[in-house]
């Protein structure tokens, strides 16, 4: 059986590496935000203003990052040997004759890592991956809405 543990521990720190680019971002554009040069100097001139709407946006997104490294950090790996497809479920697919493993996650859709026994892709509940995959089970066959297919070989 596949160590789950692995796969959680690199995308733990993919995001941990995202949640540093983004408080670095998020630092800077407050600093932007605040700076002198960005006052007003004619009633038209929105720089202060623009910079403010970054460094919120950048804040917020800092926020909801934290929050899902925080939700994988607390995650404990678990079987689904047997079981339908859930958050959390490692599947191993075969799709025309190339294997593929899709880790399924509330977050961090999209991420790719690379393991001992191969290529990891994290989908997400909501992606076209994720929606053909979830509540299947080993041996089943999975179609996405493009038309591609595949089969479910294991699911861990």
């Amino acid at each position: 059986m596949l160590d789950k543990s692995q796969i959680i521990t690199g995308l733990l720190e993919v995001m941990e590496s995202n949640l540093r680019r983004q408080f670095n971002a998020n630092k800077n554009a407050s600093d932007g935000a605040i700076n002198a040069e960005s006052r007003a100097e004619t009633k038209w001139d929105t720089c202060g203003l623009e910079a403010s709407y970054l460094a919120r946006g950048h804040a917020l997104q800092f926020k909801q990052t934290a929050a899902q490294v925080d939700e994988l950090r607390a995650m404990e790996a678990q079987s689904f040997v047997g079981k339908q497809i859930g958050v959390g479920a490692l599947v191993k697919v075969d799709s025309d004759g190339e294997t593929m493993f899709f880790f399924l996650m509330n977050h961090g859709g999209g991420t790719e890592l690379k393991l001992d026994f191969g290529e990891v892709t994290v989908v997400t509940p909501e992606s076209p991956v994720g929606i053909a995959i979830l509540g299947k089970k080993q041996s089943d066959r999975y179609e996405l809405k493009s038309g591609l297919s595949g089969n479910i070989k294991q699911v861990y």
